[in-house]
């Protein structure tokens, strides 16, 4: 297996956690306890972010280890951490705003469908998309895949369930960094499942 793979399988073993347990937490047990989890990820993370970027070197827990595992070399050389903060504040708005459903729907296309592009893209390395040669139409086949089955497996409708994960995989497709993805993809699905039928 190639290095660069399982790295990559290394980094998303702990980014498809939200997207395993988004649905038990938000349909089992409640919106609330999905609300106040991701809170507390999102303060975690915030002053792990602080930590980083003003050089204090305080170990904020489970936000510094999970830093150790998932930074890439350039989010450890700028000391920064910042897509975890974009997953986590839009996480939090999508369980609030969001009928759980469609909520976990989303969690699970930013969570899961990520992860697949990104490991895919790694193993298969097919052709590139023209718009953006980070990224591999291998990668995007497997997001769509992934996005599609994780929206029906929640019981939304085939036309949404399309919709969304077209959308989300466009934009992972175009997003230029791994940063930004955490914030446009999540963003992404917020709006179209907000006002879709």
């Amino acid at each position: 297996m190639k290095s660069e793979v399982s790295a990559e399988l290394k980094r998303k073993s702990i980014h498809v956690i939200p997207g395993f347990l988004a649905y038990p937490v938000i349909i089992w047990i409640g919106r609330l306890a999905g609300v106040i989890i991701s809170a507390f990820f999102l303060l975690l993370y915030t002053l792990n972010e602080i930590s980083l970027r003003k050089g204090l070197n305080i170990k904020v827990p489970i936000a510094y280890d999970t830093y150790k595992i998932m930074a890439r070399p350039e989010e450890r050389q700028g000391r920064y951490f910042t897509g975890t903060i974009y997953f986590w504040l839009l996480t939090l708005i999508t369980i609030i705003l969001l009928e759980p459903r469609r909520a976990v729907a989303a969690i699970m296309i930013s969570s899961l469908g990520d992860a697949a592009a990104a490991i895919t893209g790694k193993a298969i390395d097919g052709p590139r998309w023209p718009f953006n040669k980070r990224k591999t139409l291998s990668g995007s086949l497997a997001m769509l895949a992934t996005s599609i089955s994780s929206c029906l497996i929640v019981g939304l409708q085939l036309p949404t369930s399309l919709l969304a994960s077209l959308t989300a995989t466009a934009i992972e497709a175009s997003t230029r960094t791994s940063v930004l993805d955490e914030l446009t993809v999540p963003l992404a699905l917020l709006l179209i499942l907000l006002f879709s039928p």
